[in-house]
């Protein structure tokens, strides 16, 4: 990992634009937050969030990928691929409204450009640019109701199977007490 100089100002604020948070900022309040930032550069497989681990930043990726994993002892590799996160997205929210544990593995999977903001920053930033602020947390919540919305949704076809599992068997000792 470097730490990359903000000597293009304008390069990166074209990049904010193509990430979901910061698209509905005017040009000012990009301006503003860019005060705010730290930009890192990472190269293939270096770690950017490490399991286990406190951290009050989130982050942006400005270009590259990355690779979201969870350390599984049981799997013979020691991690579980969960996802991947594309220039453009966001992660590591959570950092930024709790003092959690990070709960998984971010590495990037390519040269990988990451925007960070720490908290109090952040929320300095908010209180001083208000409208920027609801702009950005309204995109939050939307992010973290998706993410509830989609485990919801695993956890109930989980059980839809469980259902279906334990209706052949209930279906099984019905035939085998008619006999």
């Amino acid at each position: 990992m470097r730490k990359l100089q903000l000597s293009d100002i304008q390069y990166v604020i074209s990049k904010l634009g193509n990430i979901s948070i910061f698209q509905y900022l005017s040009e000012e309040e990009k301006r503003q937050l860019l005060t705010i930032c730290e930009i890192y550069e990472y190269n293939p497989a270096e770690r950017i969030i490490t399991q286990g681990e406190s951290s009050t930043c989130f982050y942006a990726i400005l270009s590259g990928t990355v690779n979201v994993c969870i350390t599984d002892k049981n799997s013979a590799k020691g991690e579980v691929f969960l996802s991947r996160i594309d220039e453009g997205e966001f992660f590591g929210e959570t950092g930024i409204f709790s003092n959690a544990k990070r709960s998984a593995n971010v590495t990037a999977s390519s040269t990988t450009e990451i925007l960070c903001i720490r908290r109090n920053e952040f929320f300095n930033y908010m209180s001083q640019y208000t409208g920027a602020g609801v702009k950005i947390l309204m995109i939050f919540i939307d992010g973290l109701l998706k993410k509830l919305n989609e485990s919801n949704n695993k956890e109930l076809a989980s059980e839809r199977c469980e259902l279906s599992d334990r209706s052949a068997i209930d279906q099984f000792l019905k035939d085998l007490t008619k006999k």
